[in-house]
């Protein structure tokens, strides 16, 4: 009797903490409960970013004349393509001073800014030196920082706006067998303070979460299952009831006996 209830405890308890639960690792799962024709997903838009020491900007020139906009443009160097990465390099880094350094225009502050204002503002400092110019500029500096449960931690570069939390776990591999999907860290530097707020990619509420989009330079920690410790301490659980096991097949012959 005594016997029978020990190996049946063991397989409740190995059925337990071997399997990964559904509900902890789907995303979106409320979703799946209603009519996907009739649903209408509401994405808040994001919010507009501050610039900030070590944001890299790009700016192109346009609308004058080309030979008045070489003074005021920086050099190309080696051979790199019309791309992306070739934004990145061509881009103007913010100093820690706050501050970008342009040819013939000089110095201008634009940490603390939005970027809607910063671009105003270097709009307005061209237009003092070439009437008509048409300035674009772009964020091309976006890293961010994905830990724990995932296939591929580690930081990712992007070279685009609005990026989100589904854009990163997609460049990390996804979360891995123990990633809960229900508890995911956003960690982001706010000035000399930094707050954390929690992400649950398993219900629809998480496209009106404030940190579902995230900015430059955001830290993501995406949280073990519990089921992980019993998976990391399995060779110690089963020593454990291995001995035990021993122990009850030595009493029951010594009983015979």
């Amino acid at each position: 009797m005594i016997r029978n209830t020990f190996f049946f405890l063991l397989f409740i308890v190995l059925l337990s903490t071997s399997c990964v639960r559904y509900k902890n690792i789907a995303y979106i799962q409320d979703r799946y409960k209603i009519d996907s024709v009739t649903m209408n997903l509401k994405i808040d838009v994001p919010e507009e970013i501050i610039l900030e020491a070590g944001n890299n900007l790009y700016i192109s020139l346009g609308g004058v004349e080309g030979n008045q906009l070489e003074s005021f443009s920086k050099k190309s160097t080696g051979s790199l393509n019309y791309t992306e990465l070739m934004l990145y390099f061509k881009g103007y880094l913010i100093g820690d001073d706050g501050f970008i350094e342009l040819p013939v225009i000089g110095s201008i502050k634009v940490a603390g800014l939005s970027f809607k204002l910063a671009k105003k503002v270097i709009q307005e400092r061209y237009a003092e030196f070439l009437k008509g110019v048409i300035v674009d500029v772009r964020l091309v500096s976006y890293s961010i920082t994905i830990l724990g449960e995932v296939k591929s931690p580690g930081t990712f570069v992007f070279y685009k706006r609005n990026i989100n939390i589904f854009d990163v776990l997609s460049r990390c591999g996804e979360l891995s067998n123990y990633g809960d999907a229900r508890n995911i860290l956003v960690i982001r530097n706010k000035g000399e303070n930094s707050e954390s707020v929690k992400v649950d990619l398993t219900h629809t509420d998480v496209f009106q979460n404030s940190h579902f989009w995230l900015e430059p330079n955001d830290v993501v920690y995406v949280k073990p299952l519990r089921a992980k410790m019993f998976s990391v301490n399995s060779p110690t659980i089963n020593l454990f009831f291995s001995t035990v096991s021993l122990l009850i097949v030595l009493l029951t012959f010594s009983k015979v006996q």
